[in-house]
C-alpha cells in the first residue's frame, strides 16, 4: 500500500503475505485472522464517528486519536479520507516496557545482586498547570 499516512511497520505488514506476517510476532499485532480485520490507532481531525457502523468500528479516544477496526480491503480508502492524518498498528506493551527499562538503565539494577525492585517507593506528581511538583519517598 505504501501511503505516507501509514506508519512504516503497518505498511510492511500490509505488503506481506498472510503467511509471512503470521511468522512475525510484531507485524501481526492488531490483525484478527478469523474476521480479516485490522485494529489500528488513528490520529484524526474532524469527525470520525460518522464512519462508525457494523463494518467499521470507531472508538474515539482523546486529543484527536481513535481506535478503528475495519476490514483489510477498506483500509486503503479509509487512509485517504481527509480526516485521517496518520494510521499505525498497536504495539505490544511488553516490548515497550522492556525497551523503556533498557533505555532508563533499570535492567542492570533489577537483574543482579542486590536485585532492587522499587518496592516500598512512593511517587507523586502534582501538576497545577503552572508548575509541577514531584514527591519521592
Amino acid at each position: 500500500m505504501n501511503s505516507q499516512k501509514i506508519e512504516n511497520l503497518l505498511n510492511l505488514a500490509l505488503d506481506m503475505s498472510e503467511e509471512e506476517r503470521r511468522k512475525s510476532v510484531g507485524l501481526n499485532t492488531g490483525y484478527d485472522e478469523t474476521d480479516n480485520l485490522w485494529e489500528v490507532i488513528v490520529k484524526y481531525n474532524g469527525d470520525l464517528a460518522k464512519l462508525d457502523s457494523p463494518v467499521i468500528r470507531v472508538e474515539e479516544l482523546i486529543a484527536g486519536y481513535a481506535i478503528v477496526t475495519l476490514p483489510r480491503n477498506l483500509l486503503e480508502s479509509f487512509v485517504e479520507l481527509d480526516e485521517v492524518e496518520y494510521v499505525e498498528m498497536p504495539k505490544r506493551l511488553y516490548f515497550s516496557v522492556s525497551q523503556g527499562k533498557e533505555a532508563s538503565c533499570i535492567l542492570p539494577v533489577v537483574t543482579r545482586y542486590p536485585y532492587l525492585s522499587g518496592r516500598g517507593t512512593i511517587v507523586a506528581v502534582i501538576d497545577s498547570g503552572e508548575r509541577v511538583i514531584i514527591l519521592l519517598s
